[in-house]
Formats: structure tokens, sequence, C-alpha cells
């Protein structure tokens, strides 16, 4: 075995050791342990783009299905430290959904992706313990997100080549940071992932018993006549669908995850103003969140007219009388306000009283990171 290895095994023992060392000092149970039932949401991240002494986490959520890790929504800033104190191993986390490309929604993917790789290790060492020999991850991790868009520049002092402002496609995000062809700044990840793998037990047919792979797929973003698009369909019933919503001259969709008879919505970011008098970003939030069990929605700023003055929030994201209108229309079951910032945070029984004297009839819950919210025999539970 390589000096190499031998310290990367040692770094994967201290890990295992505080892993297990910390998660029985505090009162609270870890948050895995809390998740029951068919379809469950944990929030890793509830706050927005702005670190506050309140300490919430940008945007992310993550999915189980049988409570098993399976989908993560968004991982902004902050989520990898919730999903350390989740106690949750995300080794056979294989879809990774980004309803667009601003930093407080991405800001944290590598590091949970290079942390899978590590809780894979960490699994097959606690297997071998046992006599247990587990296989390696070698399948890719799968990566959604919206296609790029070019729109005139308009922003006052700031020039762009040929006038235009150019929003990457998910798939040149992506390849950006880890093709090796493409020279990506973290293609590291492969040779990484192969060093810390190699000694850990059989090898593969050809090669390392870990395998550092991804697939990166574009989703439409173009607002108007948008539809519901399937993302995928698996052979155990989960289904992931996406239509383009209205986050200013933003590429973004929104998502909903169906599996046994429950279904989850995030909205991801998406304004006020819209596009046109119909304000279709908001309806293609009513159409993809009909009937579903929770809707999970951007709760960043209150109405138009009240602070902050600058017009570019209220393009950017949904005033509270707005959320109202969807839940409703869709006849959700429970509305979940999150991506809360200084604006609304402190001002959350005015956003609750502004949705409920609106009509909304529905449980209306305040994100909290790390609560959990169950689908299924066990019920909810937060």
């Amino acid at each position: 075995m390589s000096q190499k290895c031998k310290i990367i095994k040692g770094l994967l023992a201290v890990v295992a050791g505080v892993a297990i060392a910390t998660s029985s000092y505090a009162d609270k149970k870890p948050a895995v342990n809390k998740v029951k039932g068919s379809l469950s949401v944990m929030v890793l991240g509830s706050g927005g783009p702005i670190a506050t002494a309140e300490g919430r986490a940008s945007a992310g959520y993550l999915i189980f299905t049988d409570g098993k890790p399976r989908v993560l929504m968004d991982v902004g800033g902050g989520t990898f430290q919730r999903l350390a104190k989740s106690g949750t191993n995300i080794k056979d986390l294989d879809i990774v959904l980004l309803s667009h490309l601003h930093a407080d929604h991405t800001g944290d993917l590598t590091s949970v992706i290079k942390t899978l790789y590590f809780h894979n290790n960490m699994a097959r060492a606690q297997a071998a313990r046992s006599g247990v020999t587990l296989a390696g991850r070698t399948v890719p991790i799968n990566i959604y997100g919206p296609a790029a868009s070019t729109l005139p520049a308009t922003t006052p002092g700031v020039s762009y080549p040929n006038g235009k402002l150019i929003y990457p496609a998910t798939g040149d995000y992506v390849h950006g940071h880890y093709s090796i062809p493409k020279g990506g700044v973290e293609h590291y990840l492969k040779a990484f992932v192969a060093a810390i793998s190699d000694d850990d037990g059989p090898r593969g047919p050809g090669g390392p018993v870990s395998n550092f792979a991804y697939t990166a797929n574009d989703l439409s973003s173009r607002v108007p006549f948008a539809s519901i698009e399937t993302v995928l369909s698996t052979d155990d019933g989960l289904v992931i669908k996406a239509i383009a919503v209205d986050h200013g001259p933003v590429p973004a969709v929104a998502f909903r995850i169906e599996y046994k008879g429950y279904s989850v919505v995030y909205s991801g970011d998406t304004g006020t103003k819209g596009r046109g008098p119909k304000k279709l970003g908001q309806g293609n939030m009513a159409a993809l969140s009909q009937g579903a069990d929770m809707l999970i929605y951007d709760t960043a700023v209150m109405e138009m007219g009240d602070a902050p003055a600058n017009p570019l929030f209220h393009i950017l994201h949904t005033q509270p009388s707005l959320i109202a209108g969807v839940a409703k229309a869709a006849g959700v079951k429970t509305l979940v306000l999150s991506h809360l910032t200084p604006i609304t945070s402190p001002r959350i029984h005015e956003v609750k009283a502004i949705i409920r004297g609106l009509g909304y009839q529905g449980k209306i819950k305040a994100a909290k990171d790390l609560r959990v919210y169950n689908f299924g025999d066990h019920g909810d539970e937060d």
C-alpha cells in the first residue's frame, strides 16, 4: 500500500470515528433518525444568500424514498455542514436537481459530491469489519438543471460582449467543474476518487473499486409556452417533473417529485413581476403544483411597495400574495415557506397572515434547517 493511500485511509478512519463519537453527545437525535415513511424531505438549507446571525444555510433539500437518501434539490452554501450534522450517509445518492445556477443554490455542490465518495468508503470499511464486502461506487451522479439563455444586456455600467448577457447551461456549468477534456477546474475528482478507493477492497475489473462519473442534463428554461417535462421515471416508481419558472433574466426551473402516491414541489426562485400581464411564472408553478402534498416556496420578499424598494428583488422573488394564489389554485395540502431572508424571517407571522387572508386553507409552515417532513404510514413529523 502506498504512503499516500495509508494517509488517506487513516483520514477516513478518523472521520468515521468522529462521526460515531459526535452522534451521541447531542440531546436531540440526528435528523436522519426522524426520517420515516414512503417519502421524506429533509431541509438542509432554509435561508437565502445572506450570512446572518440566525444561521440558516442557503437553499438545499434532501429527498428520501423509503428511508433512503435519493435526490438532492439545490445545494447552496452551508448545506454541506447541515448534511454532516444530519447524520445521513449519502453513498447511494445519484440525482442532483439544480433549480438555477446562482451561488446560493449551487455553492456546496463539489463538497457534497466529494463527501459522497468518502461516505461510500466509510460504509465499505464498516461492512468489512463485519466480514461483508460492499461494492465501490461506480454509478454516475446525474445532475439536472436549466438550459442556457441569451438576453440583451441592460445593466447600467456593465458591458458584455456583443451586448448580450449569456447565462450558461447546466451542462456547461457542470463540465466546467468536472470534465477532464474540457479542463474542468475540479477534474481532479476523477483521480482523487480512484486514489481513496484503490486499497480499500477487491479491485474492480481493470481498475479501482470506485469511479467518479457524472451526467449533466439541461432542462427547458423557456417560461412562455412552457409545459411540464418528465425528467425521469424509475422502475421503483420515483417520478421527477420540471417546468420553467420566471427568475427574471436567469434560467430557472421548478421541480415536482412523486413517489408511492405522494408529491412534493419545489419552486426554486421565481419572481413576482412575471413576463407579461399573465405572470406566466406563477401560472407554471400552479400547473406543476396541482394537488401536491407539499409545496416549498421561495419566500424572500414582502409585498411590492414594502421594503426593500429596489425593484430587482421582486423581479427575482415572489411576494406572499402570489404565493397564496399559487397554493390556493393548486390545492396543495401543506405550504412550506423557505428561502427566508432578513426581510421575511422576522415577519414570518405577517407572511402567513397574508397567505391565510387570501383564502389558502392548507397547512402553512416555516422551514427550518434539518427539519424533516414525512409522508406515508408514519405521517408528518417536524
